[in-house]
């Protein structure tokens, strides 16, 4: 079975699952409730669109002619390889044992400049200024949004 076969199928089967979830699941095991601002279905029905989405496009990409020209081999399996996605799951590990004492602003934006260290940014201005926007919205969007207290 060829990578684009496999995309297809793949993406078929992701989006009946999201579609599955969406129809069935959300409605019978979330409440919905108009107390707050956003409904507790809202998080899950965009879990649901976004993984629609994107396997759409996956689909919509398995078609494209300039991708079988380019076969891509596997790299060989080494320490390096294995090096940055361990480094990412170390720093979460961290944010999770730190969230509480040092407080959500603080602990996402380091978690933040961590991850996007360990992936290869190096701008200055990007490392600050996007944690720091990022992380301003997450907290709107809880407070706001929510309506969660401080």
């Amino acid at each position: 079975m060829n990578q684009k076969l496999k995309d297809r199928l793949s993406a078929v089967v992701l989006v009946i699952i999201a579609a599955g979830i969406g129809v069935i699941l959300i409605p019978e095991q979330v409440e919905d409730t108009q107390s707050i601002a956003l409904s507790p279905r809202f998080f899950p029905y965009f879990g649901c669109a976004l993984v629609g989405i994107g396997a759409s496009f996956l689909f919509i990409s398995s078609f494209d002619k300039a991708s079988s020209e380019q076969e891509t081999v596997a790299p060989k399996q080494n320490v390096r390889t294995w090096l940055r996605p361990s480094l990412s799951v170390l720093v979460i590990v961290l944010f999770i044992s730190v969230f509480e004492k040092y407080g959500f602003i603080l602990s996402v934006s380091a978690m933040m400049f961590l991850l996007f260290l360990i992936n290869g940014v190096r701008r200055l201005a990007t490392l600050i200024i996007i944690p720091m926007l990022v992380t301003l919205a997450l907290y709107a969007l809880f407070v706001v949004g929510l309506g969660m207290s401080v």
